[in-house]
């Protein structure tokens, strides 16, 4: 699987996942990487708005639904992708992936974890998880790095180190 892929996982929703995902973002491309953001969804129904021709078009049962601007383009596509797809599409013309989510997926993971809301991490519960680091700000036993949800500039050399930039 590709070095360049980081999935971001927790237990459950409302773990900082989002906030520690935009923020990695905008360093990274503060220093000069090109970067691609892959959000993991339990369900995914439509395209567009209801009424708007994408829309209409997904409805009618386009299996591949392309909307694009001249400096934007959006894809959806009415199937289940496997990895190997995903992380083509993903990897494709950038230098780093960051996921969002996909704690099953295959890449290399780092936990945000906190334990108000969820008692132990992953990382400890399934210790083959694939998992590389853990954010948190509680203390933790674990053999992996641990980050604090404000080392932004840590957890972004660490990310390069990790993905071979």
């Amino acid at each position: 699987m590709n070095e360049n892929i980081i999935s971001f996982v927790a237990k459950g929703t409302n773990s900082g996942k989002t906030y520690i995902v935009e923020k990695l973002i905008g360093e990274l491309k503060k220093r000069g990487w090109k970067v691609a953001a892959v959000k993991h969804s339990r369900h995914l129904t439509s395209v567009d708005n209801e009424g708007k021709d994408t829309f209409k078009f997904a409805q009618r049962g386009a299996d591949r639904v392309i909307l694009f601007s001249d400096n934007a383009l959006m894809l959806y596509e009415m199937a289940q992708p496997d990895v190997e797809y995903l992380a083509a599409l993903a990897t494709r013309d950038v230098d780093i992936v960051v996921v969002e989510g996909f704690k099953k997926g295959p890449f290399k993971k780092i936990e945000v974890f906190n334990k108000t809301l969820y008692g132990s991490p992953l990382c400890t519960d399934d210790p083959e998880g694939n998992f590389v680091g853990i954010i948190t700000d509680d203390p933790v036993e674990t053999l992996i790095p641990r980050f604090s949800f404000h080392d932004i500039q840590g957890i972004c050399s660490f990310l390069e180190k990790t993905a071979g930039l």
